[in-house]
């Protein structure tokens, strides 16, 4: 709503607002009567000035090592999950002699099905 730049009249009455009017946009060139009921407002054009606090060592925002933990459980876990993954597949193709023909004549008639499309497709666009 800052960002505002073609209004000539806004009226904010009793909307509950409150914080600091941003200064340097629209919003700070209206009157004070376009403010009236919100309690909280402060800075110009009102006559409530912003008391700015002291900014405190903030609690919870310790030291940066709060994800650490996570990011070491997440890259492990994405690790093992993929090992086990690749051994799944990869272990029943090797100790299934069936499992392991079937898989591989599947892609073999992929690969058919493709250089076929591909070729038609050719042919036509020639």
């Amino acid at each position: 709503m800052s960002s505002l730049s073609f209004l000539s009249d806004l009226n904010m009455s009793y909307n509950h607002f409150n914080g600091q009017i941003p200064q340097g946009t629209q919003l700070h060139s209206f009157d004070a009567w376009s403010y009236t009921g919100n309690l909280e407002l402060c800075g110009p054009p009102l006559l409530n000035n912003c008391t700015i606090p002291q900014k405190a060592d903030n609690p919870q925002h310790g030291n940066g090592n709060e994800d650490y933990g996570f990011l070491k459980s997440l890259y492990l876990g994405m690790g093992v999950g993929f090992a086990v993954g690749f051994w799944l597949v990869c272990g029943s193709l090797f100790l299934n002699r069936a499992w392991r023909h079937a898989y591989f004549q599947f892609f073999n008639g992929v690969v058919d099905r493709i250089y076929v499309i591909v070729n038609i497709k050719l042919q036509r666009f020639r």
